[in-house]
Parts: structure tokens; C-alpha cells; sequence
């Protein structure tokens, strides 16, 4: 059993492992004969296949070789799969990426470029990110287009996850683990025959364990995890010609994990000067954007934002509650990536239910009919501590004289007045914040997905040269109105409301719905509210023809059409907006009726395919030898943008300027690889070369509070190397190398982090909404000069709404809220403010992204790994395995710039098991970022109305314990 373990375990990053027979066959030999390398049987082309003999770039994991690597779930694998990476990312997402194509993508219709699939049923909705592997045959990671077989298609790659079926006879396992920070996890199965028909088997996992950090303010550790999950399946076959198994599966979290990551910031005090005017403290008050561009590994990453740069900082200006920057003597945070200092405790839950039903017929000895019906139910709930720092600053007791309401309301003292009665001392009381004397603020945020999934698959298996597979695909996926809604809430929000209802409306037009309490539920506009239901409803024909043209060459052909009909319910936003009635109570996605006269419907309809010839040739110096050449061409379909707000007291549903779709993704895949046996199978080597022509890559940014995707164009090439070596009997040797260019071809962006391109000639200021614009700083300079701020911030607020809305406020008269300056100095300053290059508008620089590389495309990633097997007495096998992993440096952003640099990182894993098959006895020891390495593996810049922060998402810490399984 030696030589088994070592075989098995060989399957690494290069996807090889042995099968029972050639393991046995090994071991068989004297103690110093090389261990031979055998193969691992998948089901990547819907049929199954040796690896070595399957055409196409994949990687494959059986159960062994998942717990011997310690490759517990998703995140995990990108460790052992050449050009893939792997980080979470906002709202609870992740985005798993091979050879540059993953999931940058965030609205209506948005899909991941990486498809996941249980049994082969597609999943949407999944926790490919939260969930471990447990009770697997095999995982298989499949790079490239795949554009014929594969659910919706996908155009970065494919994860299939193969549970095991039941089996004859009773047996199971029980493995008990215990490691740092408290972890605790139980896994589990039981196998059972009922009669010669039915079998069942029921499989679970359980882990917990404290918090990675802490959270500073209120002392308690987060980032935790409580998650658990069952799973049962029933075979039932009959006779020879009718099989079918149907598993379902349930998933459950609910602990403090860390939705968004650690909060890095380069405070931006504002300028000093614009255009040779030196500012005053209140004019930086609305010129500055809250945090700077800058290195993420700076000392000064670790600081605060400026409240003012945010809106509800700058609301709290406007009303007197504050002064300027409420975290201006907040000391820097510190470097654990997994702390966090916030005025509540992180919230995390998740759920889902899924079905999967399999069926397969036999009509003839050559032809299979096969079925898959697929049900998933996923919910999410979650809240934070938004801005993930908590003020020691307070409101003011009486209000700043320097505030924007004493003018509207007849003086100093009268608003002194009408201040005290809303905020005694201070203290604002907040339904969804709490009553507190400082600025808070929270997010909430609730999701629900409802996937139905049928194909049907005819396949032959024909004694000639000719066969084929096609079917028919149909899926649904429909998150219900009402259901997903997205809500940030704060304490200047809420009191700029209460304001403005005390006065009547007057500050935005009519009074504003506060919301009832915590958790807000929708029905008040105090606060951010982006809510939607979309309906996705995808069929497609597909099929491929397999001839094989002499006994060393075959010829794959396949084509699929799709039709994608996306339909969204486009809610507006609703924040600080009077008078609205409410939603619509009919639910869009399912009913078209009077009320749904906001929704969005288009339909994208795509042809894709592939065309492989595999060559196996006999060669001199190779035991098996096969070469392949594929042209794929992938596709991923559009969606819509959220709707976004231009200014408060409106509401917000179109498209702030954007295009209100995005366009599907096509990548036109060429790819050459070959696949090698050598040595008398003690040596595998595999290589691989693509280039991608890549159209309408997704890729999202947040504008407006709206979540805006833009298309742009893209070449990717690179090569991969994969190779497993037993120069010795017991020891095993494997390695992977991934090369990677990427390449954006052409267009432009603004950047949101940098809108003046750090161009001197331009100013950013603040807007009314709280977002950001750019003028000439000259003309801002000339402006200030001539009034020594008798205009206050609110002239610098109006400007952002275009020439001709800031000559209207200049002249205004004063008791209107206006400047009451005359026309011509009006028609003077406004010509002075908009005077632009080529490249500019009030929305910014635009950026050109030509030979720009994509996003998390690390130009290389290595892994080496190495095994040994001990021989002890008494039947004991020790087997010791260490992991290297290593990627270079690569950019978080289409960008490129300087805080969108993400350095090069690399991660170590060792295990050491004691094994004893007689007895059914398991025992490792284990470790998992031996150098308890913290790397920001991904970022996610927010909007202007929160001051652009940037959060940041690293690696799980050094994890270490021990497991025993028995077997019975």
C-alpha cells in the first residue's frame, strides 16, 4: 500500500493519479524500483477518460489527493493549477480566475467566466468560496473556453465537482480535526445498500472556528466561521440499461466572517493650493475626495479617510454636526489584514438548497439517453461597520457657524435653535444607527437566487469511425423582487432627513420617509436603498461529432446556439428622495403588468463551438505521446447596470451617463498542447499554448452609488507546464508553470481614484450628491479670490452640476440659497471654471488603457511539490508532502496605476500522515501558510459618495492541527 498512497497522492497540480491496479503493480517490485505514475479517470469531455488521453487543458484532484494536499476548498486550488488565481471579493463574492478571465463583473445578468458545476448541473448561485470539499471522487478544473458541452457556457474555464455515488455493502468514515484558533471540524459518510436496486449514501461536514481577527473596538475576535453542510444520495438501478442517482444537498454559515476586507486609505487632506490661491480649511472641506491614489504597501495605506470626502461627512459639514474631518487625530490603523475596528460585530449568513437528479437510458448498446434536472435555492444575509472606523470626534454640541442651513432659515440663532431640538448635545437618534453623538454608519444587505436547470443528451457509442453527442439546454435563474436589496445607513443621513422634515422640505423639495428601524426593511428613505429582480432564462442546442480519421488521429467538431432573455426590474434609488409612494408589490420577474413600467428585457443570442484534432503518435524515446490542436470560441452573456442617483432628492434610475447594458463576452481561443508518458510511466510532462482574441471583456466600477460595467478588448497568450517524476520508489516530485500576457488592445476609462489624471491644470470638488467632478483650477482660483469665501462651500458644491446649472445659482439671490451675483460676473466665473483638454469633462480624465494588462494576471505562477512514503512496522505508512506555490506581481485594476499594484506573493503547505488501511486509521498532522503570509490578493475601490477607500482581501493566516479518520 506504500506505492498507493505515493501514486495516489501524485495527482498534485499536474492532475495524475494512480488507479487501484497500476498502484498495486507498483508496490509489487523491489524497494528501489521507481514508482510507476498512473492515471486518473475524469469525465471533463462528458464522457469518461483517461487524463493523459483526454485533448484538452485540464486539472484533476481525486478525494485522496484533496485531503493529502490539504486542498479544502475553492480558494484553495489555485495552488495547484498553472495561470488560475483566487480572491474574494465585495458583497460576499470571489472571483476564481484562469488565464486572465474570471468574474470582474457586478449587475443584471453578470456571470462568472468560470462556470461551477455539481455532477455536471450548473450552478449560479454557489459557495465555491465558503464551502469545503467534502465526500469528493474528484474535482476537475478545466482551462479554456468552453463553448459546447458546458452548462450556459463559460469563457474562462470550468470547475466540475463529482461527489461519490453510493456504493455496494455498508462502510463509512468519521475524521474528527482540531487546530489553532479553535477549529473544530467533523466530516462524514455512511454507505448502505437498501435491496439490488437502491443504495444511499449521506454525507456531512461541520467546521468552526474563532475569529483570524480582531476587532479592536469592541474587543471581540471576527472573521470566524460556523458552516456546516449535509448531503444525500439515493442510486437506484434496476437493470442493465437505466440508471439514475438524485443528490440533494443542504449548505448553512452564520458567523462573523469578513464580508469585505481590511479598509486601506491614503487620507487626502485637499489641496493646499489651486492655481496659486492657497485654501482655506472650509474650501478643502469640499475639494477633497476622501483617500488619495497611492501604494497599498505604504506606511500611509494604513490611515483614515477624510469624513469630508464622503457624503455623509459632508452632510454632517453642512448641517454643523461636524467641522471638517472626523477622523483628522485617528492614529493609523494596524497591519493585520484581518482586524478591523468597527462599532459592531460583522454579520454572515448564507443558505441554499439544491437538487441534482440524474438519469441515464440506454436505448440501444450504441446510444445513451442522459438527463440532468437541477433546483438551487441560495439565500445571503449580511451587515458591516461601512466605513470600519469609529470617530473620536464627536457631533458638535452646538452647530458649526460655518454650516450650509443658517442662511435658509434666517441666521446663526434661529438655526441654533432648531438645531438643539433635533440634536440635544449632539446626539442624533437613528433608527438603523442608533442614538449616538457620532458619525456611524452601517451596511445590510440581503440576496436570494432561484436557479431551475433541465438538459437532455443523446451520445453514441458506435464500433466505427464515426459518433457524436448533442442535447438540449434550458436554465432559469431568478432573483425575486424585493428579495436582494443592498442598504447602507448613517447618522447624517438620518439627521439631514430630520432636518429637512423639521423645515418642512426644504432642503430637498418635500419631507423624506425615515425608516422604522434595524434591520431596514425598505420602506424609508434615509437612507441608501439599491434593490432589483432579474430573470434569466437561457436555451440552447448543442452537439459534437467525433470521427476517428485513422487509429492515430480524431477530429472533434461541435456547435452551440444560445439565447439568452434577460429581463430586469430596475428600481431607482431612492435616498433622500420626498414623496415617494413605494415599490411596486407585484413581483417584475414573474408578471408583466401596470406597475412594472421600469423593467428592462433584451436577448442575446450566440453561436459558439470548437474544433480539436488530437494526434497520438508512436514514438522512440515516449511510452504515450498525444498531441492536440483546438480552436474554441467562448462566450458570456450581457446584462444591465444598477441604476445610479445624480442628485439627492431625485430619484436615481438611469444610467448617470454609462450605457445602461454591457455587452457578452466572445473569446476566440486557440490552443496547442501535448501530453507525455515517458520512462516506463515513472514520468509525466505536459505542456500547453493559447492565444486568446478576447471581445467585450466585463469589467465594473462604482459611479454614482451604481455599480457601471464597461466593455473593452483584450489579447491574452501564454504556455503552461505540468510535469510528475518518481525517480525513486516512494518519492514523488511534481511541478506546474504558468506564463501569462495580457494585453488591453484599445479604448479608455475614467478612473475614479484619479479623475484629474494628475493633471495640475484640473481641481476635483465635491458635488451636492456627495460624488466628485473636475474643473480648470485656474478659474476656481480666480473665483475664491474675488469672493474670500463669501460664497462658502456651497458655491464649490454647485459647480459639479455643469455650466448652465452653476450660472443659474450665481444668480440666484442669496435668501433663494443662491450666490445673488449679476450676469455678467456670473457668465464671467462659469466661462473661468469649464475649460478642458481633448481628454477631459466634469466627469473626469479619461485614461487610455491601450497595452494595459487585465486584472489579477499574474505574468507567472509556480508550484512544487514533493512527497515521501515511510514504510513503518506493522503495516504503518507515514507519508510526509510539502506544497510551494509562488505568483509574480499583477495589478488589482484595468489601471495599472500605482495603487492598483498587487505584489508578488508565494504560500507553503506540509502535512504528514500516519495511514493504516488494515485498521481504517488516518492521522495527519498539517499546516497551511507555513510563513503565515498576509498578501492583498485583490481590491475593490468604492464610490466618491464614500470617500474611494479601498478594501483589500488577503489569505486565511498560518493555520495548523490534526486530524484522525476512521473507516469502517
Amino acid at each position: 500500500m506504500g506505492a498507493s498512497l505515493v501514486a495516489m497522492a501524485t495527482l498534485g497540480s499536474t492532475a495524475h493519479a494512480a488507479t487501484a491496479a497500476a498502484a498495486a503493480g507498483a508496490g509489487a517490485g523491489s524497494s528501489d524500483q521507481p514508482t510507476t505514475i498512473g492515471e486518473l479517470v475524469i469525465t471533463a469531455e462528458r464522457h469518461a477518460e483517461n487524463l493523459q488521453d483526454t485533448p484538452i487543458a485540464v486539472s484533476a484532484f481525486s478525494g485522496d489527493t484533496l485531503k493529502t494536499k490539504r486542498l479544502d476548498g475553492g480558494e484553495n486550488l489555485e495552488t495547484s493549477i498553472p495561470n488560475a488565481n483566487f480572491s474574494r471579493s465585495n458583497f460576499g463574492g470571489y472571483n476564481f480566475q484562469i488565464r486572465g478571465v474570471g468574474t470582474k463583473v457586478i449587475g443584471a445578468g453578470g456571470t462568472s467566466g468560470v462556470s461551477f458545476n455539481l455532477n455536471e448541473l450548473p450552478v449560479t448561485a454557489n459557495h465555491f468560496a465558503d464551502e469545503e470539499f467534502y465526500d469528493v471522487s474528484r474535482v476537475e478544473v478545466l482551462r479554456g473556453p468552453q463553448g459546447t458541452l458546458y452548462g450556459r457556457n463559460a469563457t474562462g474555464g470550468a470547475v466540475n465537482i463529482i461527489t461519490n455515488q453510493p456504493t455496494d455493502g455498508f462502510n463509512g468514515s468519521i475524521t474528527g480535526e482540531y487546530g489553532n484558533y479553535s477549529e473544530k471540524k467533523l466530516t462524514g459518510f455512511v454507505n448502505f445498500g437498501l435491496n439490488d436496486e437502491f443504495r444511499v449514501r449521506l454525507a456531512g461536514f461541520w467546521k468552526d472556528h474563532d475569529g483570524y481577527g480582531l476587532n479592536s473596538y469592541t474587543g471581540d475576535r471576527v472573521d470566524g466561521e460556523n458552516v456546516g453542510s449535509i448531503r444525500a444520495t439515493v442510486s437506484f438501478k434496476p437493470n442493465d440499461r437505466f440508471n439514475a442517482y438524485l443528490v440533494y444537498e443542504h449548505f448553512e454559515e452564520n458567523d462573523t466572517r469578513n464580508r469585505v476586507g481590511k479598509q486601506l486609505c491614503i487620507k487626502d487632506p485637499g489641496p493646499s493650493t489651486v492655481g496659486g490661491y492657497t485654501t482655506s480649511a472650509l474650501d478643502k472641506e469640499f475639494m477633497t475626495q476622501g483617500c488619495q491614489a497611492g501604494s497599498l504597501y505604504s506606511p500611509a495605506s494604513y490611515g483614515t479617510l477624510n469624513s469630508s470626502g464622503t457624503l455623509g461627512g459632508e452632510l454632517a459639514n453642512i448641517l454643523g454636526l461636524t467641522s471638517g474631518d472626523v477622523f483628522a487625530n485617528h492614529p493609523l490603523q494596524n497591519r493585520n489584514l484581518h482586524d478591523i475596528e468597527s462599532s459592531i460585530n460583522p454579520l454572515y449568513k448564507a443558505r441554499s438548497e439544491t437538487v441534482d437528479f440524474h438519469m441515464e437510458w440506454r436505448i440501444t448498446d450504441n446510444l445513451t439517453l442522459s438527463s440532468v434536472t437541477g433546483y438551487n435555492h441560495a439565500w445571503g444575509t449580511s451587515a458591516e461597520d461601512y466605513n470600519r472606523l469609529v470617530p473620536l470626534i464627536g457631533f458638535n454640541a452646538t452647530p458649526d457657524p460655518n454650516n450650509g442651513i443658517a442662511g435658509a432659515v434666517g441666521g446663526q440663532a434661529t438655526y441654533a435653535y432648531l438645531y438643539s431640538l433635533l440634536f440635544p448635545g449632539g446626539v442624533v437618534s437613528d433608527p438603523q444607527t442608533g442614538t449616538s453623538n457620532k458619525l456611524n454608519s452601517f451596511d445590510y444587505g440581503t440576496s436570494e437566487d432561484i436557479e431551475w436547470t433541465q438538459e437532455f443528451r443523446l451520445s453514441s457509442s458506435f464500433s466505427g469511425p464515426l459518433n457524436f453527442s448533442g442535447g438540449l439546454f434550458y436554465s432559469s435563474n431568478r432573483t425575486p423582487n424585493g428579495t436582494s436589496n443592498y442598504y447602507v445607513e448613517s447618522s447624517s443621513l438620518t439627521a439631514f432627513s430630520q432636518m429637512n422634515n423639521l423645515l418642512g422640505g426644504g432642503l430637498l423639495g418635500g419631507p423624506v420617509t425615515i425608516g422604522a428601524g434595524y434591520p431596514p426593511d425598505g420602506t424609508g428613505h434615509n437612507y441608501y436603498d439599491s434593490r432589483g429582480g432579474s430573470l434569466l432564462q437561457s436555451y440552447a442546442a448543442f452537439g459534437e461529432a467525433y470521427w476517428q480519421a485513422t487509429p492515430d488521429i480524431k477530429i472533434t467538431a461541435g456547435l452551440r446556439y444560445t439565447s439568452d432573455h434577460l429581463q430586469y426590474e430596475q428600481y431607482p434609488i431612492l435616498l433622500l428622495v420626498p414623496g415617494f409612494s413605494g415599490f411596486p408589490t407585484t413581483d417584475c420577474t414573474t408578471v408583466v403588468s401596470a406597475t412594472c413600467n421600469i423593467n428592462q428585457r433584451h436577448v442575446w443570442n450566440a453561436l459558439t463551438g470548437r474544433f480539436n484534432v488530437d494526434w497520438t503518435p508512436h514514438l522512440s524515446f515516449t511510452d504515450k505521446t498525444l498531441v492536440y490542436f483546438t480552436y474554441s470560441r467562448g462566450y458570456k452573456g450581457g446584462g444591465f447596470n444598477t441604476p445610479c442617483q445624480g442628485n439627492l432628492g431625485e430619484a436615481g434610475g438611469g444610467a448617470c451617463g454609462y450605457s445602461l447594458q454591457f455587452s457578452p463576452e466572445f473569446i476566440d481561443a486557440f490552443e496547442l498542447g501535448t501530453k507525455n508518458t515517458l520512462l516506463n510511466g515513472q514520468l509525466t510532462l505536459n505542456a500547453d499554448f493559447f492565444y486568446y482574441n478576447y471581445k467585450n471583456y466585463q469589467i465594473s466600477k462604482i459611479v454614482a452609488e451604481s455599480s457601471v460595467n464597461e466593455n473593452i478588448n483584450a489579447k491574452i497568450y501564454g504556455a503552461e507546464f505540468e510535469g510528475v517524476w518518481s525517480p525513486v520508489r516512494n518519492l514523488t516530485l511534481n511541478a506546474n508553470v504558468g506564463y501569462l500576457h495580457t494585453e488591453i488592445t484599445g479604448g479608455d476609462s475614467i478612473d475614479t481614484l484619479n479623475l484629474t489624471g494628475s493633471d495640475p491644470t484640473y481641481v476635483l470638488l465635491k458635488t451636492g450628491s456627495g460624488a466628485n467632478c473636475i474643473v480648470d483650477s485656474a478659474g476656481i482660483a480666480q473665483l475664491l479670490t474675488a469672493t474670500s469665501d463669501a460664497l462658502g462651500g456651497a458655491a464649490l458644491t454647485k459647480i459639479c452640476g455643469g455650466p448652465t446649472a452653476y450660472s443659474a445659482f450665481l444668480t440666484t439671490p442669496v435668501a433663494s440659497g443662491g450666490a445673488g451675483l449679476s450676469t455678467a460676473t456670473a457668465n464671467f466665473f462659469t466661462g473661468a471654471l469649464y475649460n478642458y483638454g481633448s481628454n477631459a469633462s466634469i466627469d473626469g480624465v479619461s485614461v487610455n488603457l491601450k497595452g494595459k494588462e487585465l486584472p489579477n494576471s499574474p505574468h507567472w505562477t509556480l508550484n512544487f511539490g514533493a512527497q515521501y512514503v515511510f514504510e513503518l512496522p506493522g503495516d504503518w505508512k507515514a507519508t510526509l508532502r510539502g506544497d510551494y506555490y509562488w505568483q509574480a506581481s499583477s495589478y488589482a485594476r484595468i489601471y495599472n496605476a500605482v495603487n492598483d499594484q498587487l505584489k508578488a506573493w508565494n504560500n507553503l503547505n506540509a502535512t504528514l500522515t500516519f495511514s493504516n488501511v488494515d485498521k481504517g486509521v488516518d492521522l495527519q498532522l498539517w499546516v497551511k501558510n507555513l510563513t503565515n503570509n498576509q498578501p492583498i490578493t485583490d481590491t475593490y475601490v468604492t464610490d466618491a459618495t464614500s470617500g474611494l477607500f479601498t478594501n483589500v482581501f488577503t489569505l486565511d493566516p498560518r493555520t495548523y492541527g490534526v486530524s484522525l479518520t476512521k473507516k469502517f
